[in-house]
């Protein structure tokens, strides 16, 4: 049986054509997402998978072992690696301490802005994925936070930032801006997302500037 090499860990299949394979798993995943947060992971059946991406049951044990892979191919899909986000907005070129996490949590919210369902999916669901799928979405979640204790520490340094432990400091600004897909429903009738960008990248950096 051929292993299909992905994000959030392996998934076998008969298939041995790896763009096929590709192909195949984009789809599972983009249509199994959608039935995911709607009905839950737990609340999919195979057969809903089946119905939804028009391949028979048969077909598509052709390209996963068990619903889990599934799961694995959606967080293969949409738990990208959040790094790059900071690259690609230039954060790492940004010298001064507050205007680089500013800009950090900025470019962080607006690329989240589309996915709001899928973060929250991710995050409700995680738990269903394979230890070795788990441990790789935790990585990349961890990757994230180091590259903000980095930035803290920088201006921590510089005497910009008053932080007792820019680690837990660090922690607490990924899992800030998590709030909106976790706590969207109490938000979003009072403010538009624009909005709560400013507000976060505010109520953030009065935590670290005292």
């Amino acid at each position: 049986m051929a292993v299909a090499k992905n994000v959030s860990g392996t998934v076998e299949t008969r298939i041995k054509n790896p763009k096929l394979v590709r192909k195949k798993h984009l789809l599972i995943a983009a249509k199994a997402t959608k039935l995911f947060i709607k009905k839950g992971f737990s609340g999919t059946s195979m057969r809903d998978i089946s119905r939804v991406t028009k391949i028979t049951l048969g077909n598509l044990y052709s390209y996963i072992k068990k619903k889990e892979d599934v799961l694995c191919l959606v967080f293969d899909l949409y738990h990208k690696s959040w790094v790059k986000v900071l690259e690609k907005n230039g954060i790492y070129d940004i010298d001064d301490p507050q205007e680089q996490i500013r800009r950090a949590i900025r470019a962080m919210l607006q690329s989240c802005e589309p996915y709001q369902d899928e973060i929250k999916l991710m995050y409700l669901e995680s738990r269903f994925l394979p230890e070795k799928s788990l441990q790789s979405a935790m990585e990349n979640e961890r990757e994230l936070v180091h590259e903000f204790e980095k930035m803290i520490r920088r201006g921590v340094e510089r005497g910009v930032f008053q932080v007792e432990d820019p680690f837990y400091a660090a922690n607490m600004i990924v899992l800030q801006m998590s709030v909106n897909p976790l706590r969207g429903w109490n938000l979003r009738d009072r403010y538009r997302y624009e909005e709560l960008i400013r507000l976060t990248e505010n109520y953030i950096l009065k935590t670290l500037v005292k």
